[in-house]
């Protein structure tokens, strides 16, 4: 079963381009414009991870993560941003966020960011089992 990404991008732009690269690239992917919509889809269908830019209208990326974060939800999250200031990395990472990705970004990146997080919160595949001597 393909792992499934919250994608929330207010670029229409690039959330198409990142939600067909993260098709492309197996995983099944939810696609909004806003934080509210992301909150509400969170909420609905607990995706593997979430990819939030920091920037939306509405509820930026940092209060979707502070929410998500105070209700307990401990699913990975990775911010994307035009930000460059360390000032607005720290404040991603402390409002809960497990890593960051500051636009313009290489796809390749973004991929092996998630491949981190997806590592450090899947289960370790199950031991095979000692067949017969």
């Amino acid at each position: 079963m393909p792992q499934t990404v919250l994608l929330a991008e207010d670029d229409r732009a690039i959330r198409h381009a990142l939600e067909r690269a993260l098709t492309l690239e197996g995983y099944r992917v939810t696609a909004v414009a806003d934080g509210v919509e992301a909150l509400a889809q969170a909420h609905k269908s607990s995706p593997d991870v979430l990819v939030l830019d920091v920037m939306m209208p509405g509820m930026d990326g940092l209060e979707v993560c502070r929410v998500l974060r105070a209700e307990g939800d401990r699913t990975p999250i990775l911010m994307l941003t035009a930000l460059v200031e360390t000032a607005d990395r720290i404040a991603g990472l402390d409002a809960g966020a497990d890593d960051y990705v500051v636009k313009p970004f290489d796809v390749e990146e973004v991929f092996a960011r998630l491949r981190a997080l997806l590592r450090r919160t899947s289960p370790p595949p199950a031991e095979n089992e000692p067949g017969p001597a």
